[in-house]
């Protein structure tokens, strides 16, 4: 009748969910920032951590790790399919329609259809004319031809709508993974959840399309059942009653898989999104040249073999299972059947069924015999099919923010989305947070400490520091230091594990991510060029609406534009050769200026340059640094960099080390106390001084040679 879609026995896996508390921060006045001075906390204010003393609640690492490991509560098996279809009818008003063809259709054909021969035997035994017979019969067939076509054309009709909502589904859960915060993105249990919750439209028997159809015919089944039971219990109740039980056994043989599956997922999970990755840097342009190289397939393939092999025990295992679960269910079934045809066949030996009855109930047994075989296939599949959707729920019920201590505003991230289907259902960002007189913003890190992984070693000790408004600040020290960490903690990427981050004396947890994210231009040492046209890496937004001449500027400042005009399409031309037949590929310093454009364009209150002229040569880097005031005017910065020259045109440099800042002050200032920032200064100027010793004369400026410090 219906068209089935072809279902492999996957894993059942409830995770238990509870509903999280949405703490309420209620922001405390604190008083502005003043030069050079941090802001203290009135003695009525909310508390804060101290160096050294954990906080009353749990530590932010700490609830992080307890938000991914509770849900927003357990959702019932109903409850996930009305998940599914409300979003799926919200998508259209004529799925609604389509449904109604599918059901309404597919039962009445095939009843319509027993009635056809019963009627027809009937009209025989009682010598009806031959036109009435033909007449009868032709309207009886053209009644089920009508609903099945009504059915057959539903299911038709439910492709493209399915495929639509698979999509939909799909765009709002790339939506959520660009909008959660970063540091959920390294969390190792939250892209499991990830990878589970793709099933819902990736998965090609468990996508959103297959649960639906899946769906659709097993309610059509729960609907013939208690007909069909009804029109035979009149014949006799046992017949049912065997029916039940052989479809009782068979469901609990078929349930083992299942179970069997449940306990083991989470061992081959991890080794599928191991081998994916393996395969995917294998053929990675950017990995192409170490690749080639270093032959790094000697060792990574057999590295990618043995992830397989390991997927492949599982398999075996699981498909054991499967088919000892099949040879006890189809044992079942025979006797099932084998019982319906005897008890039958005794009914018309003995008379007690008419021979137009005889053909109904035959029609209706063995209607009913399929309807509850299907039935328990069907409930397996839709079981199936639920842990796709209750993950896909799931994770998209996750809030967007980590931990109890880490809620920011009120904006969607710390409410669940409503399924709708549609690919724009997040409410719009909310307006940018009013600067006093519209001027750059003082910052203050309060005794912030911060630690990749619970309970290990703090990368970030106490930090306490207070940046004034339109500050240029340069953080300097060596590697590991935590200069990044820094970084990242202050535009939101994580949250500190102590202390708090304040913007003009107020706490950032008044702001929401969105708003707090556009507090800031930033140019990390990492390149993240976009596979799009180099107007769109810019602007950041669609062509329409960028403003085309500001792009133009920006590159100017970069000191790329001389580069983008050379190109074909100009600014319209694509990067990255590997997506693009026509794209180009910039070079490592190239790319930089690309970035550095963006935060330029971007003209956000905060300046932020981590390492930006690692890939640029000598002459690039003295060119950045001299425009640096005009890119830095009105606006908070902060400028990494391992080159001490860049110092000179800062406002104050923070040396870290250890996770601590432990100078701070001007080229001048650190070079009389002779600390670390002085001995890391000598060491790396000893280089310059040998080169002039030596006659090397270099075409950078010797204001922004660290000789030119020397020579001071």
């Amino acid at each position: 009748m219906e068209p089935e879609a072809k279902s492999k026995v996957e894993l059942e896996a409830k995770s238990k969910v509870e509903p999280e508390a949405k703490s309420k921060v209620e922001p405390e006045a604190k008083p502005k920032v003043k030069s050079g001075v941090r802001p203290k906390v009135k003695s009525g204010a909310k508390p804060k951590a101290e160096p050294g003393v954990g906080p009353k609640t749990k530590p932010k690492a700490e609830a992080g790790k307890e938000t991914i490991e509770k849900d927003n509560g357990e959702h019932s098996f109903i409850s996930n399919y009305w998940y599914l279809y409300k979003g799926f009818f919200k998508n259209s008003r004529w799925n609604i329609l389509i449904t109604a063809m599918i059901l309404i259709g597919g039962v009445t054909a095939s009843y319509v259809q027993l009635f056809i021969p019963k009627t027809a035997v009937a009209l025989v035994t009682e010598g009806v004319p031959v036109g009435t017979l033909v007449g009868t019969l032709l309207g009886m067939s053209l009644l089920y031809y009508l609903f099945y076509q009504a059915n057959w054309v539903g299911y038709m009709l439910l492709e493209n709508p399915s495929l639509k909502y698979r999509h939909a589904l799909e765009e709002r859960m790339l939506k959520k993974i660009c909008r959660t915060p970063y540091s959920n993105l390294e969390d190792s249990d939250y892209k499991k959840r990830i990878s589970r919750a793709q099933h819902l439209y990736y998965h090609w028997d468990r996508d959103a399309r297959v649960c639906i159809w899946n769906s659709l015919h097993a309610m059509s089944l729960l609907v013939m059942i208690p007909i069909s039971s009804g029109m035979l219990v009149t014949l006799h109740p046992v017949i049912i009653l065997v029916m039940a039980a052989g479809t009782w056994l068979q469901y609990v043989a078929d349930r083992r898989p299942l179970a069997w599956e449940k306990k083991h997922r989470d061992k081959w999970i991890p080794l599928e999104r191991k081998s994916t990755y393996v395969s995917e840097k294998m053929g990675n342009f950017p990995c192409a040249k170490d690749m080639r190289l270093y032959a790094a397939d000697r060792w990574l393939l057999p590295k990618y073999k043995r992830l397989l092999g390991e997927r492949r025990k599982w398999k075996k295992k699981q498909l054991a299972q499967i088919t000892t679960a099949g040879f006890l269910s189809r044992m079942i079934e025979m006797i099932k059947q084998a019982f319906v045809y005897g008890f039958l066949i005794w009914g018309v030996t003995t008379g007690k069924v008419r021979p137009d009855d005889f053909i109904l109930y035959v029609g209706v047994a063995l209607n009913l015999s399929d309807c509850l075989t299907q039935i328990e296939v069907s409930v397996r599949r839709l079981r199936e099919n639920e842990l796709s959707i209750a993950d896909y729920r799931k994770m998209m019920e996750l809030p967007d923010y980590r931990g109890a201590g880490a809620v920011r505003g009120q904006s969607f991230r710390n409410k669940p989305l409503e399924m709708t289907g549609k690919p724009d259902i997040c409410e719009p960002a909310a307006e940018s947070p009013v600067l006093p007189g519209g001027r750059a913003p003082g910052i203050t890190f309060s005794h912030v400490s911060f630690s990749y992984q619970e309970g290990g070693e703090e990368t970030l000790k106490d930090v306490d520091i207070a940046i004034r408004p339109g500050e240029k600040i340069a953080l300097v020290g060596p590697n590991g230091a935590g200069k990044t960490t820094l970084i990242k903690l202050l535009c939101g990427m994580y949250e500190p594990a102590k202390g708090e981050i304040l913007l003009d004396g107020e706490p950032s947890s008044r702001w929401s991510l969105e708003e707090w994210y556009r507090l800031f231009s930033v140019v990390f040492q990492d390149v993240g060029v976009l596979p799009a046209t180099i107007l769109e890496n810019v602007a950041a937004c669609a062509p329409e609406e960028a403003d085309r001449e500001r792009v133009r500027k920006c590159l100017e400042q970069a000191g790329l534009w001389e580069k983008v005009e050379s190109l074909p399409h100009g600014m319209d031309s694509n990067v990255q050769k590997e997506v693009f037949s026509e794209g180009q590929n910039l070079s490592g310093g190239e790319n930089q200026k690309l970035l550095l454009a963006r935060a330029i364009y971007r003209e956000a209150p905060i300046l932020v340059l981590d390492e930006p002229t690692a890939a640029l040569d000598a002459i690039a880097e003295n060119e950045l640094y001299q425009r640096y005031n005009e890119l830095t005017r009105n606006r908070t910065s902060l400028f990494i960099s391992h080159r001490l020259a860049s110092t000179r045109f800062c406002d104050r440099i923070l040396m870290l080390e250890g996770g601590r800042v432990v100078e701070q002050g001007s080229h001048e200032e650190l070079m009389e106390k002779k600390g670390a920032y002085y001995r890391m200064f000598q060491v790396q100027s000893h280089y310059y001084q040998k080169d002039r010793a030596e006659g090397f004369s270099s075409r950078m400026d010797p204001a922004w040679e660290v000789s030119g410090y020397v020579s001071n």
